[in-house]
């Protein structure tokens, strides 16, 4: 009777310990990697892929001189970059305003008109004659108004005007004009001059003249 209630005992102790073996030996189908020769410390420690640099843009630059120096695709482009293209249109519409001026004045004194040297004559103008005559603004107009010469042509030749900094520039050239003058005698005279320009108020003003007779 007491070997058969040992057994009992013996077999009730046992029962739970080899039921707990067989829970913890039998693996998780959930939890357990689909391929048996990939441990989870694997994947979880693999190192990703690394993601490629984003390469420069080619279409910005961040040197101004790269983007002088390098011409632009289109005129749109060339439009909207640095100041490189802006100071030639200016210093391109300077020269050709200071051409133009000259181009009047020259042709005002066919005319015997003295208003475009009167506008465009500085107020502290001071100038050379091609007879060596020193004058201000009030002395060449006086010497406009006492011309008597009558003029078939007058024109200028081989003008260069070169601008600094946008605010001065000078003009050099040559002037022919051909007429009689008041005893009827016929005369072909050439002048070699320079002009000196001052921007003032956004606009030039002759501030200085000199000029030669060549022939």
């Amino acid at each position: 009777m007491k070997i058969t209630v040992l057994y009992l005992a013996a077999l009730f102790i046992a029962a739970p310990l080899a039921l707990g073996q067989q829970v913890t030996s039998s693996p998780d189908p959930e939890t357990t990697p689909s391929d048996p020769t990939v441990s989870v410390a694997t994947e979880k420690t693999a190192s990703p892929s690394p993601k490629p640099k984003p390469s420069a843009s080619p279409t910005k630059s961040s040197s101004p001189a790269a983007a002088k120096s390098s011409p632009s695709p289109s005129p749109n482009a060339s439009s909207s970059s640095s100041p490189a293209a802006v100071m030639p249109a200016k210093k391109s519409s300077a020269e050709a305003t200071i051409r133009e001026i000259e181009e009047k004045w020259e042709g005002s004194v066919k005319n015997h008109d003295s208003s475009i040297a009167q506008m465009y004559l500085a107020d502290d103008f001071r100038g050379v004659s091609s007879k060596g005559k020193v004058m201000n603004k009030s002395g060449l107009l006086a010497e406009l108004k006492k011309d008597t010469d009558a003029y078939s042509s007058t024109k200028n030749n081989k003008v260069d005007v070169r601008v600094f900094g946008g605010q001065f520039a000078v003009a050099t050239g040559t002037s022919t004009e051909e007429g009689k003058d008041q005893g009827g005698q016929a005369f072909k005279r050439t002048f070699r001059w320079t002009d000196v320009w001052v921007l003032r108020q956004d606009q030039w003003r002759c501030v200085a003249s000199q000029a030669m007779l060549v022939k």
